[in-house]
């Protein structure tokens, strides 16, 4: 029960409108989320000056995007470019597919993050109990179309 009330909690995020200045940094955020193949956008500034409240405030604006139910890398069940390789085979074998909506991912890059953690690695566990090679997706799958954000760039 408590768990279940935990999920329904929401942090609250300072409004992306009431944001004083900034603009270009606010413009290339939003230009980025209507086109996303333009690849991101590298924001520098001293601390204290709303980096990250402007990221995730623009991350609360998003809408939900619906996704293949339990699939690691956000799959769409209909574009094969926002596809993993899983939910391609499943459409070709004629599987039915359920779906969920999800509010569009933010992740946070960890300082020092490995690059196992960030591009996956084998599933160690499934190999040593189960006998079978299976990769275990990274943060970059996690924020697949969604948010990728880097906090400290050193």
């Amino acid at each position: 029960m408590v768990t279940n009330n935990l999920k329904k909690f929401n942090t609250p995020v300072f409004p992306f409108t009431a944001i004083v200045g900034q603009e270009e940094m606010k413009l290339a955020l939003q230009l980025n989320v209507i086109d996303p193949k333009i690849g991101g956008v590298m924001i520098m500034g001293d601390r204290g000056t709303g980096k990250s409240t402007t990221i995730r405030a623009i991350a609360d604006l998003l809408p939900e995007i619906e996704i293949v139910k339990d699939d690691p890398f956000n799959s769409h069940k209909s574009d094969l470019e926002l596809m993993g390789n899983e939910v391609k085979m499943a459409i070709q074998n004629n599987k039915n597919l359920e779906t969920e909506l999800i509010k569009i991912p933010m992740v946070d890059l960890p300082l020092g993050a490995t690059e196992d953690r960030v591009c996956g690695t084998i599933d160690i566990e499934k190999a040593l109990t189960e006998g079978i090679k299976a990769f275990e997706p990274g943060l970059l799958a996690k924020a697949n179309r969604g948010l990728l954000y880097v906090d400290e760039v050193i």
